[in-house]
This record gives C-alpha cells, structure tokens and sequence, in this order.
C-alpha cells in the first residue's frame, strides 16, 4: 500500500490511528501493540499477500535466536562464546535470506558472463523492504548480543519489525531508541502530535506528488537514447542528471517525512534521515546529511570494525596508525581508504543488484577518500582570524565540487546499466556536441544569438520539453539550497530524534528593524499555517489519480 494514495490516506491510516486510540483506552500495553502489529501486516501484505508468507519465517527466525542469545548472556565465558557464535549465526541467516532475493540472479548473471556458463535466471519475489528489514534484523541481534537489549517479548519483537511507517523504506532504527517510546502508551490522541504529524505528511505528500512526480519526465529523454546507444549532447545530458538529482532528493525527502509523520501521530518519534544533503559543502558532510540511517548502521556495523581491528593488527605489527599527526601514506591507505571504499562499495550493493550501484558506491567511496585526504594534509590554519578566512574561501568551493561531484555519481545510480550510463556521462563532458532545440534558436531572440555566437547549435529535440526541464530544475534547486527543510521548519517541535534545528538568525532590514532569516522560519500554530498545511495537502492528493512507488521502496 503506498502512502500516496487514496485507500492509505483516506481509509488505512484514519482507521489505524482512531483504532489506536479506542484499544489504548482498554489499559493493555500488549492490546495495543497487537493493533499496530495487525494493522501493519494488513499494510504490508494487501500489496501481496505472499510478502507476509515469505518474511514471517526470517521473523521467527531471529526472534528465536534472540531468545537463545539473551539466555547464553548469563552463563560466563561458555555462555558469552556462545552467543557469540550465534549471533554470527544469524547475521549469515539474514545475508543468505537477502541475498537470495534480491541479489540470486545477480550472482548467477555474472557468473554466466565471466564463465561462460548458462545458469537459469529465474523470476524471483522481492519482499517489500526487504533490505531495510534485513538490516534491523541484524541491529537488533549484535545488539541483543552484546547486552544493549534485555528486555523484549514477542509483541515488542513484531512492533519493532512490522511498525507501518518505516516498514518499507525506513528510516533504519535501533530497538533501544524505538521500544521505550512504546512503553509510554496514551489513551487520547495528543493535539500537538497530530498537529505535527499532519504537517510533515502535508509536506511530504506535497513533495513526492507535485516536486518529485513533477520533474519525473524531465529524467527519461536522456536516459533512454543512452540505453538505445544514441549520443547524448552536452544540455540533455547535464538536464537529465540535474533533474534526476532532483527526482530522487524530493521522492526520498518526501518520502522521509511522511514516514516521520505518520510515527508522530501515534506520539512516536523516529530518528531523523534526511537534513537538506544538497547543502552540503562535503562528500563528509553529504552523508551525514543522505540516509543518515543508513550511515550510521554501516559505520557502527562496518567500517568502525574494520577500522578497529586493522588498526590493532597494525600496531601488534609495529606499524604506524592514524594518530594526531599526519599518517603515512601506508596507514591513510589501509585504515581510511580501503575501510571507506568497502564500506560505500557494501552501500551500492546494499541499494541494488547492478554493476551500477556497484560503481555508484565505490565512487563514493573514491570521493571520500579524496575529502579525508584534504582535512589530514591541508594547511593548518589556527588563528580565528585563519579560520574565518578558509571557511569564508573553501565552504563554497566545497559546496559547488560536492554538488557536482553528487551530480555525476547518480548518473550511475539512475542508468539502466554501465553502457547507457557511460554514454551519459560522456555527453556531460560535451564531447558528443554542445546543442539546444532548434526551435529555441529560432525564437530565442538575443540570447539565442549568443548561442549562435559561442559555437552553440540547434538539434531536432524538443524545445517545450527542454523549457519544461528548464522551468522544473531552476524552482527544485531554489527550494532544495535556499529555504529550511520540514524538520527545521518544525525545529521547535523537536519532530525527529536526534535532530536540533538550527537556531534562527537575525538579520537586518531596511528600516532598521531585525526579523528572521529564512533559514529562521517557523511553522507556529496559526491560521496561515494551517491554511499552507491544508493547501498543501489538497495539491499532493489532487494527484493522487496517478500514484507513483516511492523511488526508493525498490531498495
């Protein structure tokens, strides 16, 4: 069932929460949970009734190996090296389980091309959110494992898993930051909650239906004469990424809002996993901004490890670590580089079965290891004075190579496979021509004589379709740069855990007066502010005739 649609909006989600509220009134933690376990796999599985038939067994699974974990906990280094051995366990059972799914004809595909084999690939039902699922599954035994959860019960074990507003595309939580907000059942459904609730879903359906809907079409021109093999040139190549950056930015960010604010209405916060990427002024900063989720669990899950035992097996060697001072180029190498570019190539594959992903994570994996070199070998600067300076010259130097550098990575993420996406990238450089639509030349007055002037030819392509793009991409990166996101908007709500707004700055205006930035607006509980609200929503459900997946319920 998708967010964005009729029977969720208008049927599921009104039923679900007003049920809520009548079964929290019985007094009963456990009846409580049991509707919102039921609701969820009703909202999991009226999609497809075989999704809840394929995931159960991997819930019962791990649910039983928790219990046997937590019961080894107490019987001392026997006990512990048993757990251990478990929960090893069963991270292997939910890698086999995912990768069966989403990865069987992938690996058969690619032994058929190196080998020359002819192994059958055979269609194979991808459970919904099955990567986001397998990878809370896994959280939550190494955590059980090392004594972070003690106490849990099925009904807590289902709540965590099937909870319907992170179910399919997340955000990826842990069960210690989850289940204690469930502890804390109310039988009245809090104003303030719905009020926030509503708003961020308002915002959310807004940018999925209208923004992300909207600039869809922009994106499928270029990229479907690449996998045609026809060349792309210069304007429809840099149009077609721009705008597919922008596709996916607002889908996911949409996306992110609505799952927040459905979790807030039954008074539940989920942590924060998107705060405006595009802004960023690093490939650092970037991900700490994108799926922060996501890169939390795999720099707790993945990289962290790594890092710490290639670093202890370093220093039993007498081999130079990472410190305070600069490293040499060897422990830069091992300790950063190859822990990152892991890490990130996992990411790729983690978002997909494609040797797309896979470039599309080890690029970023390339880019942050390129952005760590800078901060360990960059001029020092220590005065305040120094500081200033560099922040005032590199923060939009940085911001513009982020952008660009993100630009051309979802190339890779976008395109149907390597070749198409090759073909795009090489239009981008201009070396299969710099053109616009003739049409454009024709009418275009002084500007077009400037084309003209500067080498720049026409082509047969569409000029509306080259405005339209224009006239999509130029609003979507104003909205994307310059104004607050929906978390900061709600910033005085505290809408999402672990997430503080930035504080509104001051600025001047003509009469000498002070009033806030835009960076320092505010949603306030007003009449213009549930009139936006309400508008918002009634153009996000004007366009629910024609519902879209989430781009990321793919993953």
């Amino acid at each position: 069932m998708l967010f964005n649609s009729y029977a969720f909006i208008f049927a599921f989600l009104p039923l679900t929460v007003l049920g809520y509220a009548a079964v929290n009134r019985l007094g009963s933690r456990r009846v409580s949970l049991g509707w919102l376990i039921l609701c969820s796999m009703v909202f999991y599985g009226i999609w497809n009734p075989l999704n809840i038939a394929l995931i159960l067994p991997s819930i019962a699974a791990n649910y039983a190996l928790a219990l046997a974990i937590r019961a080894q906990l107490g019987k001392g280094d026997a006990g512990q090296r048993v757990a251990g051995a478990l929960a090893t366990l069963g991270v292997v059972l939910n890698l086999c389980f995912l990768g069966y799914f989403k990865y069987k004809n992938f690996f058969l595909g690619t032994v058929n091309d190196v080998a020359g084999t002819h192994f059958l690939l055979t269609e194979v039902i991808l459970p919904l959110g099955i990567s986001f699922i397998t990878f809370q599954k896994i959280a939550f035994l190494v955590d059980v494992r090392a004594g972070a959860v003690r106490d849990f019960d099925l009904f807590d074990f289902l709540t965590f898993v099937f909870f319907f507003p992170q179910l399919i595309a997340g955000p990826i939580v842990h069960y210690r930051e989850m289940m204690p907000q469930f502890a804390r059942i109310d039988s009245r459904l809090q104003a303030d909650n719905l009020a926030v609730g509503a708003t961020l879903f308002a915002l959310g359906l807004f940018k999925k239906v209208v923004l992300a809907d909207g600039i869809a079409p922009s994106v499928h021109g270029a990229f479907a004469a690449a996998a045609q093999g026809e060349t792309v040139s210069f304007f429809p190549a840099w149009m077609a990424a721009l705008a597919y950056t922008l596709q996916i930015y607002f889908d996911f960010s949409g996306y992110s809002d609505m799952a927040i604010g459905l979790a807030r209405l039954f008074g539940i916060k989920l942590p924060a996993n998107f705060n405006s990427p595009l802004k960023a002024s690093s490939i650092i900063e970037f991900w700490s901004r994108w799926h922060i989720t996501l890169t939390r669990f795999l720099t707790a899950y993945v990289y962290t490890p790594m890092v710490m035992s290639l670093t202890r097996k370093r220093m039993a060697a007498g081999k130079p670590v990472i410190g305070r001072k600069r490293p040499t180029l060897g422990a830069f190498a091992v300790l950063l580089c190859w822990p990152t570019v892991f890490t990130m190539f996992l990411s790729g594959f983690w978002h997909g079965a494609g040797y797309t992903y896979l470039a599309w994570g080890i690029l970023h994996g390339v880019y942050l290891s390129v952005n760590h070199g800078w901060r360990q070998w960059r001029p020092k600067w220590n005065t305040p004075a120094q500081k200033a300076a560099y922040e005032r010259i590199m923060k939009p130097i940085g911001f513009v190579l982020t952008f660009l550098c993100v630009v051309v990575a979802m190339v890779l993420f976008r395109a149907p496979g390597m070749t198409s996406a090759l073909h795009v990238l090489h239009g981008m450089t201009g070396l299969d021509g710099v053109t616009v639509p003739m049409a454009l030349l024709n009418h275009g007055g002084a500007p077009a004589r400037l084309l003209g002037w500067l080498g720049i030819g026409g082509d047969g392509s569409s000029g509306a379709a080259f405005a339209s793009a224009c006239l999509w991409i130029a609003p979507l990166l104003f909205i994307a740069l310059a104004l607050p996101n929906s978390l900061e908007l709600l910033g005085r709500f505290a809408p999402a855990l672990y997430f503080e707004a930035p504080a509104p700055a001051a600025v001047p205006t003509s009469s000498g007066r002070w009033r806030l930035a835009p960076g320092g607006m505010r949603v306030a509980w007003n009449a213009r502010w549930a009139v936006l609200s309400a508008a918002l929503f009634v153009c996000g459900a004007l366009g629910l005739s024609r519902p879209s997946e989430f781009l990321y319920w793919q993953f």
